[in-house]
């Protein structure tokens, strides 16, 4: 994905939370709304952005990784989806899973 291309999704996912953030907001505030309405934005946001770049990362590109055990080329099998805890709170993992036909082993590459 073009740089350009996921600054915009990354802006607009921005631009949702700041609007929420606003309509959660009465006429007056307390110090403790306040920090609240912006800890909970802030924590939804960053589980939008993790999320959002973990899918980016584990987009398929270019040849398969070489197999270490006889060193051809392993094919790609698709993506093998798993929920993952991170510091931004719990999200959807997909991985590309690939496979070696001669040594019928399969590799996750790290991630």
């Amino acid at each position: 994905m073009k740089r350009e291309t996921l600054k915009a999704q990354l802006m607009a996912q921005a631009e949702v939370a700041i609007d929420e953030l606003l309509a959660g907001r009465k006429e007056q505030n307390t110090l403790s709304e306040i920090e609240n309405l912006v800890e909970a934005t802030g924590h939804s946001l960053q589980q939008q952005l993790t999320d959002t770049l973990l899918k980016v990362e584990s987009q398929v590109s270019g040849p398969g990784p070489i197999c270490e055990q006889c060193g051809r080329e392993m094919h790609y099998k698709g993506q093998k989806k798993r929920q993952v805890v991170t510091k931004t709170g719990e999200v959807a993992v997909e991985r590309a899973y690939y496979y070696c036909k001669a040594c019928q082993g399969g590799y996750f590459p790290p991630g």
